[in-house]
């Protein structure tokens, strides 16, 4: 046991030494102002961009409901000829529902707008199955991987008309098809980056009116403009940021303030399941927004961009720094595939584990604060 007498005494501090604590101190809390005067500032230059931008996505937004209606219409067109030419002149004359119903059904389903409980509903109240029968049949489709609502479809199609099973299999694949491509087309132009790329696609397309397509066309290029825009003037606030903190010294922070980083509103984070970080959903948004700011970076040659992974705090540390660096690594390798970026702008990576949480909004659930947190950050950083 030591007792404190046996401890050597501490000298007082020499004058001189005082005088370079205070120093220190003092400096100290300038840096510690300085910072939050600076962070202060960033959050309220962000909240100005967030502003230009919701205007961006209002303007998409609209384009969007212009060209879903456009698609849906050319969905409307096929699905009535798909009833004309298979189902009309098949249709059981002691068919519980009406021919036209069954061709709304058939409309809906093309148009991607049919859903389960309006099947179950049909052919529970209309057409007298049971609820147990059709439970049954939600239960053998979902145990097999099948699509639900093209099972009930096909029933509801058995009992209502006299289409043989090798027919009724072939109308379930058009109708399908027709709403297969409707999706691919609403995705394809959403991603798109050039006024060009779309007229393509809407003319590869078919039964889309010339008139159609250059008004959507003439709408997107107006938007795309208005886009790379805001996505320049940004990258230029950004930049001047960058310089700002070098100059300071103080760019090396581990825990970024994501509350004033302008980083997000030019290349979303990527979002993760649970355990999970593999990228799919995502290819195609990271493509277009590293389309969209490949020419804006070629004007910043001392720019690289840095990857950073992230966690929730659910798991072990070890297991969550590890989750978030394969996080990071993962849309690197997709960059590197889709552009060979190393070569121009270095990418980089880094695993900030569970270390750098956001903070859980007011009211925010525990399960959509780990979403948030469950995420890989596109940041820009000076070489």
């Amino acid at each position: 046991l030591i007792e404190v007498g046996d401890l050597e005494e501490i000298p007082e501090l020499s004058e001189e030494e005082q005088e370079e604590d205070r120093d220190w101190i003092a400096d100290y809390d300038l840096r510690k102002k300085q910072l939050q005067d600076l962070g202060l500032e960033d959050s309220k230059q962000k909240i100005a961009v967030i502003e230009q931008k919701k205007k961006i996505i209002e303007s998409k937004s609209a384009l969007k409901e212009e060209v879903d209606t456009i698609l849906k219409a050319r969905a409307e067109k096929k699905a009535l000829e798909i009833f004309n030419e298979k189902i009309a002149g098949k249709i059981k004359k002691d068919s519980k529902i009406s021919s036209e119903e069954i061709k709304e059904l058939i409309v809906k389903a093309s148009k991607g707008e049919l859903e389960v409980e309006e099947l179950k509903k049909i052919l529970i109240e209309k057409l007298g199955i049971s609820d147990e029968e059709v439970e049954a049949m939600i239960s053998e489709a979902t145990s097999k991987g099948k699509d639900v609502k093209k099972v009930l479809l096909k029933k509801i199609l058995e009992e209502t008309t006299t289409l043989s099973k090798d027919e009724l299999n072939k109308v379930i694949q058009k109708v399908e098809k027709v709403a297969t491509e409707t999706n691919e087309l609403l995705t394809k132009i959403g991603n798109a980056t050039t006024a060009k790329e779309i007229r393509k696609i809407l003319e590869e397309a078919g039964d889309i009116s010339e008139e159609e397509i250059k008004s959507i066309v003439e709408k997107n290029e107006k938007v795309l403009a208005e886009e790379k825009s805001f996505l320049r003037e940004t990258m230029a606030k950004l930049y001047a940021r960058l310089q700002r903190d070098r100059r300071l010294n103080i760019e090396e922070a581990f825990c970024a303030n994501i509350e004033g980083l302008l980083d997000h509103l030019l290349i979303e984070p990527t979002y993760f399941e649970t355990n999970k970080y593999d990228i799919d959903a995502y290819v195609n948004a990271m493509n277009r927004s590293y389309q969209l700011m490949e020419l804006i970076l070629n004007d910043y040659q001392d720019i690289m961009l840095q990857l950073e992974g992230n966690a929730d705090l659910r798991g072990t540390n070890d297991y969550n720094k590890a989750l978030a660096e394969r996080r990071w690594r993962t849309p690197s390798r997709v960059l590197v595939t889709l552009y060979t970026v190393q070569a121009d702008i270095p990418v980089t990576g880094v695993s900030r584990g569970e270390e750098c949480q956001l903070e859980r909004l007011k009211d925010e659930s525990e399960s959509a604060w780990w979403t948030r947190n469950r995420r890989t950050d596109y940041m820009f950083k000076l070489r």
